[in-house]
């Protein structure tokens, strides 16, 4: 970190971050003077988030045990939006849209600190949203509920009325059927209505990337595709070499023209998840004025340190990236949206931002037709 991030940490960072760890260390040490990976990884994690960026960061994971029969996962997905926790799944489904008040007595938020401060991110909102993106792994990893057979939970349900009761905690294999959200690209699109609809986990740069996100546009074209979403709520990670690789492909003046460019309309869903590659994009578009943006304010700032290289630690295995560029000049903040999507917005779509956004570009074409006409 301190020969690649160009950042200066603040005076003595480096050497309290060194002492905290060490002393972390000793007291994990067994009698021959080992730590397992595991209570290491712990340690660095948080050492790694106390840069405040989101690129800086352990790369490291447990494998998913799925059979693992150990109870240390609470019955529900939590989700994180308009600075509120909320139950996003749950193995009791009307649970769902309820906000997460305490856990245990302690107010959520509290609870997960352990947690929070492990999160690589620019900002609060930010850590939190990777926090639900990457739950199954946090729960898991933190021991957070590990030996509980049950949890107290204090509920705020959408009517309003408070819920406080006992939960039985759940398995991994328990948790997954409801909660598990793999990482990868997922990809709609609606050949009778000539819509696209992409969201996306990460924007990582990469040779595979790139020709993942070619072929994409190449069906887009092929298919006739007049509008694109493009959900970048959960891309939390990421490298703005990225966010111009697919501007590119849009209708707007810009260098390295590819075929087929994408000549329709874009929407981009943004929100405290979309981290600073994915702010990036979203300030360059409107710079562009090559779509618009929908959703909440984004987690991470268009200018930040990013362009992550990655390292991996000789005896441990323990691997992990560093921010290596710093990003100026499109916005110190938060993207705002062009249209905040709001819970009353969403009230007669049942809160899914899905058929709303279907149902708004519907709309905006039958507008077109009748000013044609």
């Amino acid at each position: 970190v301190e020969k690649e991030r160009p950042a200066a940490p603040a005076p003595g960072q480096y050497a309290a971050l060194k002492a905290a760890a060490l002393l972390q260390a000793e007291a994990k040490l067994d009698e021959f003077k080992r730590i397992t990976v595991r209570d290491l990884a712990y340690i660095l994690y948080r050492a790694a988030a106390a840069f405040g960026d989101a690129d800086t960061r352990l790369l490291w994971r447990l494998p998913h045990k799925w059979k693992d029969p150990e109870l240390k996962f609470p019955p529900f997905g939590a989700a994180y939006s308009r600075g509120k926790f909320t139950i996003d799944c749950a193995s009791d489904p009307s649970l769902a849209g309820s906000q997460l008040i305490e856990l245990n007595g302690v107010p959520f938020e509290e609870f997960i600190r352990p947690v929070l401060e492990r999160v690589s991110g620019e900002t609060p909102q930010l850590r939190a949203s990777l926090f639900c993106r990457d739950q199954f792994f946090w729960w898991d990893f933190s021991g957070l509920l590990s030996g509980a057979p049950s949890l107290t939970v204090k509920l705020k349900r959408p009517d309003g009325r408070l819920y406080a009761g006992k939960m039985g905690t759940v398995t991994a294999g328990e948790f997954r059927r409801f909660a598990d959200r793999p990482g990868k690209l997922k990809k709609n699109i609606y050949g009778h209505t000539k819509i696209g609809w992409l969201s996306v986990s990460g924007l990582p740069y990469s040779r595979a990337e790139r020709k993942i996100w070619g072929r994409f546009f190449r069906d887009l074209s092929g298919q006739g595709t007049e509008d694109l979403v493009l959900d970048l709520r959960q891309a939390g990670s990421g490298d703005p070499r990225m966010a111009d690789y697919i501007l590119s492909y849009l209708p707007a003046e810009l260098p390295e023209k590819r075929e087929p460019a994408f000549s329709g309309r874009l929407k981009v869903l943004i929100g405290p998840g979309s981290g600073s590659a994915a702010a990036y994009f979203a300030a360059r578009l409107r710079e562009l004025k090559a779509g618009e943006l929908l959703g909440e304010e984004t987690g991470g700032t268009p200018d930040h340190l990013g362009a992550p290289k990655e390292f991996e630690l000789a005896n441990s295995g323990i691997k992990f990236s560093v921010a290596t560029r710093l990003y100026t000049g499109h916005g110190a903040g938060p993207v705002e949206p062009d249209l905040p999507v709001t819970k009353e917005l969403l009230r007669p779509y049942k809160g899914d931002i899905t058929p709303f956004v279907l149902d708004l570009i519907g709309r905006e074409r039958g507008r077109k037709k009748l000013a044609e006409k």
